[in-house]
């Protein structure tokens, strides 16, 4: 087995290595690894059974490396870099909001949330190192119990067993109709949709379950085989006549809805989605979670739509 310590040097010897071909004398490198000078002998000579090989040139009076010690001294010397490297870098993980973290969104939020927290992210947490990953919810799920990414932005409800979840949010969805069309009321009822005619997003994608349970619609068996892969195809659908469907809140937020589209608002109470956070129970990093939900569980208000 290649990583059977019993056959790999200790980083301890490859230090003492790299010290005697700096210093040249077996007291001055045991000085630096502040060991005794016979202690250091018995690692350089463990080092050499290991290796097979002499790493020093006991023929010479003076402390002289052999051609292979020499060459395992400056690769030494750069496993030790890359060692100490790792150690810092790990201490700063210690330390909230730091380090690397992969999130996976799902793409009827990504485009709507992400412009706004990202700058909040990066301008409070400079030392985050966030790594996006946009996919749908089931795709996301999968990665995150293989662990491929650590945490999840998506929309509840949603069946996640074995992990954990944290609703930030609730948000209404709106009726979008081609402008130029009406109904009688400035609002309206889930009751009086026309199933027939709804635009849904094609299947895989979470917000037409929930569009469809938060109004109690059930779609008739025969209807045109419309669908898009995106809301904002969706939404041109829509302008151009094809149907009505439903988008929700932060879509409007984000000022992301095309100049022919009237929203329509629904009586109270309005259908809804909740929106929240999915991670691996047991993560350590559920206090750094916490604080990624808060930037993130801000309800749009009336005055953004």
């Amino acid at each position: 087995d290649k990583f059977d310590t019993m056959f790999l040097p200790s980083l301890r010897q490859l230090q003492y290595l790299v010290a005697l071909n700096d210093e040249k004398s077996f007291s001055k490198a045991a000085n630096i690894c502040n060991v005794t000078q016979s202690t250091l002998s018995a690692g350089i000579k463990e080092l050499e059974n290991i290796l097979g090989q002499p790493v020093i040139d006991r023929t010479k009076r003076k402390v002289i490396l052999t051609p292979l010690g020499i060459e395992m001294a400056i690769n030494s010397e750069h496993i030790l870099q890359q060692t100490t490297h790792m150690i810092e870098r790990a201490k700063r993980f210690s330390q909230a909001m730091t380090g690397p973290m992969r999130l996976g969104v799902i793409p009827t939020i990504a485009p709507y949330l992400l412009p706004d927290i990202l700058p909040r992210i990066q301008k409070q947490f400079p030392q985050l190192e966030l790594q996006l990953f946009e996919d749908m919810s089931d795709r996301l799920l999968e990665r995150l119990n293989s662990g491929n990414i650590d945490l999840a932005l998506m929309a509840f409800p949603f069946d996640t067993p074995n992990l954990s979840q944290k609703i930030l949010f609730e948000e209404e969805f709106y009726l979008a109709i081609p402008k130029g069309r009406g109904f009688e009321s400035e609002k309206i009822t889930p009751g009086a949709l026309d199933p027939g005619e709804l635009l849904l997003l094609e299947d895989g994608h979470c917000l037409s379950d929930h569009a469809l349970s938060a109004c109690d619609i059930q779609l008739p068996k025969r209807r045109r085989a419309y669908s898009a892969s995106s809301l904002p195809t969706l939404m041109q659908m829509v302008v151009s006549g094809y149907g009505i469907t439903l988008v929700p809140d932060m879509a409007i937020a984000a000022r992301a809805i095309p100049k022919g589209i009237k929203l329509v608002k629904f009586e109270s109470p309005p259908p809804t989605r909740q929106i929240g956070l999915a991670w691996r129970t047991g993560s350590p990093r559920i206090e750094d979670f916490m604080t990624l939900g808060k930037i993130i569980g801000r309800t749009p208000g009336p005055d953004e739509i």
